[in-house]
């Protein structure tokens, strides 16, 4: 199985994939939010996550979203799809990005989480958005990748999803982390195996571990060097 890592920049590096070529792309890209300070918002201790957290200016993030999301659009098969997870700050950026391509949108999911943003004067932030896309009417999709069972497979696919937080206090971690057993799910629904996973922003390599488990090919880029070193190497 193809297992590449890049410690990079990924918007030169996605130049370098050939057009139509990738079956999945799932992706959390910085929020342009001051990722580096999102400890104090959620009053966690950041003793065991790796340094070094590259954001973007809110200033330059509708530029950056278009150029990367050009390029995944570029590199996606018709019958290729992409998730971006995002929280609600720079949403309308990443929506102004994937309209000025040729993709299609599938499902507007939210992951509700149990951990909120400390706020006093408004209401709670307790969710992500997860935008789901496809390069065209033909993009793969198995209702039953997970269950062969009707109901079973309903509730599994509503649009609400559970994103449980996970309790490792003597796990080295990085900022932001999403739990390789959540992403496995959209992975085995939209994609097969031996197929061509990539992540722009691979941060922990989350989707890299769940695509190595579920026996798919992977592509990950990580500009921040302490993150690259400590998770960049494919799982054992």
């Amino acid at each position: 199985m193809i297992y590449q890592t890049y410690n990079q920049d990924c918007r030169p590096g996605l130049k370098n994939i050939a057009d139509e070529t990738v079956d999945l792309i799932f992706t959390d890209p910085p929020y342009g939010i001051k990722g580096a300070e999102l400890d104090k918002h959620y009053n966690r201790d950041e003793s065991k996550v790796v340094s070094g957290y590259i954001d973007i200016d809110k200033d330059d993030y509708a530029d950056f979203c278009v150029d990367w999301i050009t390029e995944c659009s570029r590199i996606l098969k018709p019958t290729g799809s992409m998730y971006i997870v995002s929280g609600y700050s720079n949403l309308h950026h990443i929506l102004n990005a994937l309209h000025t391509t040729k993709m299609r949108e599938i499902n507007h999911i939210i992951a509700e989480y149990s951990f909120g943003v400390y706020t006093k004067n408004k209401w709670v932030s307790s969710h992500y958005h997860i935008l789901y896309w496809g390069k065209s009417k033909k993009t793969y999709f198995n209702g039953q990748a997970r269950s062969s069972n009707t109901k079973e497979s309903y509730n599994d696919r509503l649009s609400v999803q559970k994103l449980t937080r996970e309790y490792q206090p003597d796990t080295v971690k990085n900022k932001n982390q999403l739990p390789v057993s959540f992403i496995e799910k959209f992975i085995e629904y939209s994609s097969q195996t031996g197929d061509l996973v990539l992540d722009p922003f691979a941060g922990s390599f989350s989707t890299g571990q769940a695509a190595n488990k579920l026996q798919r090919n992977f592509i990950g880029f990580e500009q921040n060097i302490h993150a690259y070193e400590t998770f960049g190497q494919q799982p054992a």
